[in-house]
C-alpha cells in the first residue's frame, strides 16, 4: 500500500512539474500581449485662420495640421514605451469654435448644415473619423466621431493631418479664425 501511495504521489508531482515547465511559455506569450489597463487620453487645443467659404454643394476645406506627438504623450505617462507600443487608436471628441471672421462676424458656423472629418497620413488613404449634421449654431461645430474607427496606423506618423469637407446651407466665403479641439484614446501595451 505504501508502495502505492509513493507511485501515485510520484506520477502526481511529476505531472505537475511537466504543467509548470509547459505553462512557462504561456506566461511569457501572455506578458507581451500586456495592455495598459489605463487608456491613455490626449487632448490638443489649436488655433487656426483658414479660407472658409461653403456652398449648397460639397466643398473641401485646406489640410488642418494636428500638431499631435504621440510619442510624446505616450513617454510623458510611460517613460519606458515608445511610439511602437501603440497598440490602439481613436477619436473620442471633436469640435470647431468660432472666434473670429474677417467680415466683423456677419459670417459665422452656422452656414455650415454638415461636415464631414478625415483623416490623412503619408502612404495611408484618407479616413472619414467623425461627422456633423443639421449644424445650427453660430459659435461650434461638435462632431459625432464614428465608431469603431482605428487611427493607430495614423498617428503613428508624424505627418498627419485632419480636413472637413463641408456643405452650407447658402454660398458664403471669409478668412475665418477658429479653435480647434480634438480628444483621442489610445492604448500602449508591451
Amino acid at each position: 500500500m505504501k508502495k502505492t501511495i509513493l507511485n501515485l504521489t510520484t506520477v502526481f508531482f511529476m505531472v505537475i512539474a511537466v504543467i509548470g515547465v509547459s505553462s512557462c511559455s504561456k506566461t511569457e506569450d501572455a506578458v507581451e500581449d500586456i495592455t495598459v489597463p489605463v487608456p491613455l487620453s490626449i487632448n490638443t487645443n489649436t488655433e487656426i485662420e483658414i479660407p472658409f467659404a461653403v456652398s449648397t454643394e460639397e466643398v473641401v476645406f485646406p489640410d488642418m495640421p494636428l500638431n499631435l506627438d504621440v510619442e510624446a504623450k505616450i513617454k510623458e505617462k510611460f517613460p519606458a514605451l515608445s511610439i511602437n507600443n501603440l497598440k490602439s487608436a481613436k477619436l473620442s471628441s471633436f469640435s470647431i469654435d468660432f472666434l473670429s471672421s474677417s467680415n466683423a462676424d456677419s459670417i459665422k458656423l452656422n452656414k455650415v448644415l454638415s461636415a464631414k472629418l478625415l483623416i490623412k497620413a503619408p502612404d495611408l488613404s484618407d479616413k472619414e473619423i467623425a461627422t456633423v449634421e443639421n449644424n445650427t449654431s453660430e459659435t461650434s461645430l461638435n462632431f459625432t466621431p464614428l465608431a469603431d474607427v482605428e487611427l493607430m496606423e495614423y498617428l503613428k506618423s508624424s505627418n498627419h493631418s485632419l480636413y472637413l469637407k463641408v456643405k452650407g446651407t447658402e454660398a458664403a466665403a471669409t478668412q475665418m479664425k477658429l479653435r480647434v479641439n480634438s480628444a483621442f484614446t489610445i492604448q500602449v501595451g508591451l
